[in-house]
């Protein structure tokens, strides 16, 4: 079963954040040197907040959508040691992050024990402005020269908040921030560590969303779902490209042909803005693609019914949800927006 936009067959769903956590990106990360504030445990042992060695980015644009970069998640950090002596007792961090772009729920950690993670204590979010700051307590053992491998990785669980339309915010207010605040130690400086975003690149920024209909349709010995019409309207603030498509996928069995109906533009007539480009079968699914004729300038909404004739007429497999969606004509282009909702799946059959 496919939740993302179809090429030509069924893939695993892969949205756009998971796509970049797929792609290796080099996750920015800014050393800062700052005073953790003052505790009440202290240590002589130097703990130190390290890279968790693995990172994930999602995309953004600038206020002014001319703009794009990758904001860094931050997906953890490791309570790590600098010294040849072993800490034990109460551990408090606290992640400040941007509550526009991200909402925290919780915290684990894992001691590196073979125990997998357990959860911490977990307070928040003190607010200041559209700064969100929560805290994770637990007690644990940080072994002696602790490294990014073998100290305690503390991770948040995360919502993320910033796909369309919230997917614009100021580069300097991406930034996320871990602190160790207690156990204080020798040295202060390695207690802080920041996921600083990537360097902003001009951008053309432009999608579409769609919504969709579905009808469930007997077929041999039982049914399966296809669409029945959609609205696909553009993003902006630039138009979409002539040659973008509506690609559309639904079983072998419920159709051979498929005829756009009633195709408005803005509420008004526009039968030749859909031409059909590929209609081709593979295994139990079939995929026809539309093609758009003309540009769709921001806010431009188009809407169309679908017509189905033919179809092999045997029992569907059931093995993918159908699919109707928006793609650019460049695969993956990082200034498209609002890519999570630019497809719509079917129904279960």
């Amino acid at each position: 079963m496919s939740d993302s936009p179809l090429e030509t067959a069924p893939v695993s769903g892969l949205d756009r954040r998971s796509l970049l956590k797929g792609s290796a990106w080099a996750v920015p990360v800014i050393a800062v040197a700052v005073a953790a504030p003052s505790a009440s445990a202290s240590t002589t042992t130097n703990l130190a907040l390290l890279s968790p060695q693995f990172g994930s980015g999602v995309p953004l644009f600038t206020p002014a959508l001319t703009q794009r970069y990758v904001a860094s998640e931050p997906v953890g950090v490791v309570v790590g040691s600098t010294t040849g002596q072993t800490y034990t007792g109460p551990v408090i961090l606290r992640l400040e992050v941007d509550r526009r772009l991200w909402d925290v729920t919780g915290f684990t950690y894992d001691t590196r024990d073979g125990q997998g993670d357990r959860d911490a204590a977990f307070s928040g979010p003190v607010l200041t402005g559209d700064r969100a700051v929560y805290s994770a307590t637990f007690a644990a053992t940080v072994v002696a020269n602790a490294d990014p491998y073998t100290g305690i990785l503390v991770r948040p669980q995360l919502t993320f908040l910033g796909d369309y339309p919230n997917d614009t915010l100021e580069p300097a207010d991406a930034v996320s921030t871990w602190t160790l605040v207690e156990p204080s130690d020798t040295t202060a400086s390695d207690n802080v560590y920041v996921n600083g975003p990537g360097t902003p690149e001009d951008a053309s920024p432009f999608g579409a969303t769609v919504t969709a209909d579905f009808e469930e349709v007997a077929s041999g010995g039982g049914s399966a779902y296809r669409p029945t019409g959609a609205t696909v309207t553009s993003v902006g603030p630039n138009p979409t490209a002539v040659g973008d498509v509506v690609r559309l996928s639904f079983d072998v069995a419920l159709g051979d042909t498929v005829s756009p109906t009633n195709v408005a533009l803005n509420g008004t007539p526009a039968p030749g803005l859909l031409a059909e480009q590929n209609n081709s079968a593979s295994g139990d699914f079939r995929s026809v693609v539309f093609s758009l004729t003309a540009p769709l300038a921001s806010g431009d909404v188009v809407t169309f019914g679908l017509a189905y004739s033919g179809g092999t007429g045997n029992t569907p497999l059931g093995t993918f949800s159908s699919q109707i969606g928006y793609a650019a004509t460049v695969a993956n282009d990082p200034d498209q927006r609002a890519v999570s909702q630019s497809y719509v799946n079917g129904p279960a059959s």
